[in-house]
């Protein structure tokens, strides 16, 4: 059975107990789904600060304090800082991101995104001070609709009005945003999260696959390369899986469509990473609740994440940014392993119907003889397709078999 009760999984480490308690308070009915401008919304903004002053991060000196006002209705951005070893006031920044806001009311938001929240606290909980880089932690509001892709998306009037003593989005190294960290739903993908956004940056994608324990195997036919992930990470219970921003964003009839808070960096052409373990049937409803997280898996996100970044602060030089740049070949190695197992009927998503499961058959012919070395841009087009079917499976959308 791939079906995956989350309520069943073990939560053992510490590490995974303390991300547990995090997402407990925060998805709590207490706080009535922090949407933004309500008490629910202060009190996780309260919880957040409460842990920055418990962690010793300091508030930038501009602000006053950790909070970053929007507007007196909606609330504010939390920020804190880690200055750099190297006492250099120049040092570039290197920035971790996760929205704490959500829907309100029975909508209460433990995978989305407390569980992000979670794991961007017990990072920066795990991170040494680093030795060439200042670190900034960011809570963003209002993220969620009707703010989403706006001037008022918290993550969008940050970097609208960045703080004095940032500078320039320039001076920002690389962005590293985290949404919806801790979902569970079928099997094969249960211990993998998903990695967006390096592809555009060939030293932070270089960065990534390190932290991540790439193999450099030799490039061969789709059979060869999709017996085994690529990017396997070190960690247990953690695949890191490598999937262009067009996979993620591409829909049909309507183009291009950013999800999270990554796209006000990207649109500043600041490197960034965003990290996912993608949608489930729970997303956005009141069955988002705390106790159907992964959080062992969560825990090992936490020491990649912290390994990821030690590498990171490794590098002196800045970061490129190509925004057409994409790893096609890395991708296809990403997906082509679940689209095998999706299209069979003993390890299909739950919930596939007759004509998605015909469907899911057809994209895994295809893949099979693809050569994707040299991809056209039919071929590109068609993986966007396939990628958006399995997110659709994935979250039990329905009308997935029109995609």
């Amino acid at each position: 059975m791939t079906l995956v009760d989350p309520t069943g999984l073990p939560v053992t480490s510490d590490l995974a107990k303390r991300l547990k308690a995090h997402v407990e308070y925060l998805a709590s009915p207490a706080l009535q789904g922090r949407k933004p401008g309500t008490p629910g919304n202060r009190q996780a903004a309260a919880y957040i600060s409460a842990r920055f002053r418990e962690l010793d991060l300091d508030a930038l000196p501009s602000l006053g304090g950790y909070g970053q006002p929007i507007s007196p209705e909606l609330g504010e951005n939390l920020v804190a800082m880690r200055q750099a070893a190297s006492a250099d006031s120049t040092a570039p920044w290197l920035l971790i991101g996760a929205h704490f806001d959500h829907l309100g009311g029975n909508y209460l938001g433990a995978d989305d995104n407390a569980s992000a929240v979670a794991i961007l606290l017990e990072t920066a909980r795990a991170l040494p001070r680093l030795a060439h880089h200042h670190l900034l932690v960011v809570g963003f509001n209002t993220e969620e609709p009707p703010y989403i892709r706006t001037s008022r998306m918290g993550s969008q009037y940050f970097v609208d009005h960045l703080p004095s003593d940032i500078g320039t989005p320039a001076r920002i190294q690389a962005a590293i945003i985290m949404d919806l960290m801790g979902g569970a739903h079928w099997s094969p993908s249960m211990d993998a999260i998903f990695a967006g956004g390096a592809e555009k940056s060939p030293g932070l994608y270089r960065r990534l696959k390190e932290a991540s324990g790439t193999m450099n195997v030799e490039r061969g036919t789709m059979n060869e390369r999709s017996r085994t992930s690529s990017f396997s990470a070190q960690h247990s219970a953690l695949s890191v899986l490598p999937v262009g921003m067009h996979l993620v964003e591409e829909i049909p009839l309507m183009g291009q469509v950013a999800f999270s808070d990554y796209d006000a960096f990207r649109n500043m052409e600041v490197p960034f990473v965003f990290l996912s373990a993608g949608r489930t049937p729970r997303y956005h409803q009141p069955t988002d609740l705390p106790d159907t997280l992964h959080y062992e898996r969560m825990a090992a996100t936490v020491q990649w994440l912290t390994a990821l970044i030690r590498r990171m602060d490794e590098d002196r030089g800045r970061y490129e940014f190509l925004a057409d740049r994409i790893e096609f070949a890395d991708e296809v190695a990403s997906i082509a392993p679940l689209i095998r197992r999706a299209a069979q009927r003993e390890t299909m998503i739950p919930g596939t119907s007759v004509l998605s499961l015909w469907k899911m058959q057809a994209d895994q012919e295809w893949l099979e003889k693809l050569d994707p070395r040299s991809p056209t841009r039919d071929d590109i087009r068609r993986l966007e397709h396939v990628s958006l079917r399995m997110q659709c499976l994935l979250a039990n959308f329905s009308g997935c078999f029109l995609l």
